[in-house]
């Protein structure tokens, strides 16, 4: 687990291993009893803009998470969001500036299953 900048967990939280919380330059508010699963990040910074030049700075945005919120493996919170209590964040769900209501669920799309899509594609 990494944590860097200005983080505050409540009390109760659990956060496994490798997670990580950064909030250089901005603050990550995680509330009570709140589970983070492995390889979850937690990221307040974003420099895609500035890397491609569209801004000069590195977009730096807060996060909220309530109190009794899962975070599955894999997933990703990014600056902007707010997720009320209770509510679930499925594995590999990606989240940037969403406000999320309390008790909600929050899941990707069912894979999609292209049977012989390779098959059609060989070399004849």
């Amino acid at each position: 687990m990494r944590i860097i900048g200005d983080v505050i967990l409540g009390a109760g939280v659990s956060i496994a291993a490798p997670a990580e919380l950064m909030a250089k330059d901005s603050h990550i508010i995680v509330g009570a009893d709140c589970d983070i699963a492995a390889f979850v990040t937690i990221s307040t910074a974003d420099s895609h803009a500035r890397c491609i030049g569209l801004l000069d700075t590195v977009e730096r945005l807060p996060i909220k998470i309530g109190a009794r919120v899962f975070i599955g493996t894999g997933a990703v919170i990014l600056g902007g969001c707010d997720i009320g209590e209770g509510s679930v964040i499925g594995a590999g769900v990606v989240l940037k500036n969403e406000t999320i209501p309390p008790n909600s669920r929050v899941t990707v799309p069912r894979p999609v299953i292209e049977e012989r899509y390779y098959w059609r594609r060989r070399r004849a």
